[in-house]
């Protein structure tokens, strides 16, 4: 097992080296020091979530880890994950961010998730994930699901509500609700790209906001 190779250009991780000099996969531990500060979008995108583990450097200004989680420094955002991380173990955070499950690509039989008490916020992409079956259950503690959130490719989604919660045109990243979400690129992905809304189930309260969405965007509801 190697750890991967970053490239770091003032405090940018510019890449993220993920094959060795032959082309062979990298799947080792990812050290980010405590000079880097930030990623750039391909570093990003070149992560994925194919780390066994993930540390940081006690003095890094922006980020922190735990339980092989990368994290906000003080802890309350889970930026990314890992094939080794135990998001149960976590106290205190209120954010899954940006690609933190990122799995397309991988396409494991079965994505099964519950998202810890106390969050509150799903943002942009965070379940960025492929596999034949998905369930992921949200708390009633989580009261804002952001654009693409649950943008998952699968055969069988399901996802279920144990509250209510707002949810950002284009939560599910359907076409039918790319055409009024206002995001340019999202309305003009090519069609293949959209996950279908006859994929998905969602299981809510029938009186909630988020049965109405479902309603008014053609989204299965059941058990």
């Amino acid at each position: 097992m190697k750890n991967y190779n970053l490239t770091i250009e003032d405090g940018v991780i510019t890449w993220v080296e993920t094959t060795d000099e032959n082309g062979n996969p990298i799947e080792g531990i990812l050290y980010i020091p405590k000079e880097a500060t930030s990623f750039t979008t391909d570093a990003w995108i070149a992560l994925g979530c194919d780390t066994n583990g993930i540390r940081v450097h006690k003095d890094n200004p922006v980020y922190s880890s735990a339980h092989n989680c990368l994290l906000s420094k003080d802890g309350t955002k889970l930026i990314k994950t890992s094939k080794s991380s135990d998001i149960s173990k976590l106290t205190g955070l209120k954010t899954i961010g940006r690609d933190a499950f990122q799995t397309l690509g991988e396409d494991p039989d079965a994505f099964i998730f519950r998202i810890p008490d106390g969050v509150e916020v799903l943002d942009y992409r965070a379940f960025a994930v492929a596999a034949q079956r998905v369930e992921i259950t949200v708390p009633a503690s989580v009261v804002f699901v952001n654009l693409l959130a649950f943008m998952i490719h699968s055969e069988h989604t399901h996802i279920i509500f144990e509250g209510d919660t707002e949810l950002r045109i284009g939560a599910f990243g359907t076409a039918a609700e790319a055409q009024h979400s206002g995001f340019e690129v999202y309305q003009k992905m090519p069609t293949v790209l959209y996950p279908k809304a006859e994929n998905i189930t969602v299981t809510c309260q029938p009186d909630s906001k988020v049965a109405a969405y479902c309603k008014e965007y053609g989204i299965p509801m059941g058990v």
